[in-house]
This record gives C-alpha cells, structure tokens and sequence, in this order.
C-alpha cells in the first residue's frame, strides 16, 4: 500500500499463522534508518517476519516505513520460493540499508505453540 508511511505486508499475519500453524515463531525490529538519522528525521520503520517454528519456513513479512513497497517486492520472492529463515539469514546484509534488517534479525521477540487437540 502507498501510504505515509509505507505499508508492505506479503503472506501471514501473526494471527492467522498462529491459526494455521502449530508453532509460529516471530522476528521483529523497529528502529530510524540511517539516512532518517542523517536527514535529522525522526521517521521510523518496522519490520516483522512470521515464520513457522516447525519448518523454519517464512510464511509473512510485514513492513512499514520508508521503501516499504520496494523492499516487500524483493522479499515476495523469498516467501513464495518457501525459503526458510535459515536462507533469509545466510544473505549478505547490504550496509547502509534499512533492507538489511531483513537478513540480521536473529533473536525471536515471540513465540506461539498451539495446544494440541484432545
């Protein structure tokens, strides 16, 4: 979506993975990029990635901020090859860009098991 701020969203929400899923785990970063910083602009973005806790397969990625719309194309790819966070890890990170979020988050900031039925 082209919004102020930008809005890039491909696959699952949180929600619905933890719908679908049996263990959904979630990677998440907000922070100023760089050239923000550079510019004296307050503007933030955020980043999140779901991805199932059983195959390490990302199945989401939400980002707001700016290049939303240009990053979220490029990680479209990623989510339809089923590409795992494993993958998504092993990229080089480009520095300085905010994209490179992307490739360094590396700590869960969540993670859901659903029960099993009786």
């Amino acid at each position: 979506m082209f919004s102020e701020p930008e809005v890039g969203a491909i696959g699952l929400t949180e929600a619905q993975a933890c719908e679908r899923l049996a263990k959904v785990d979630v990677y998440k970063t907000s922070f100023r990029p760089l050239k923000m910083t550079l510019a004296a602009r307050d503007t933030r973005a955020f980043f999140k990635l779901v991805v199932d806790g059983e195959s390490d397969r990302v199945v989401g990625c939400h980002i707001v901020g700016p290049d939303a719309g240009e990053m979220i194309q490029l990680v479209a790819i990623a989510v339809t090859m089923k590409a795992t966070k494993a993958e998504i890890d092993a990229v080089m990170a480009v520095h300085p860009t905010a994209a490179e979020e992307l490739v360094t988050l590396r700590e869960k900031a969540l993670s859901y098991r659903r029960e099993a039925a009786e």
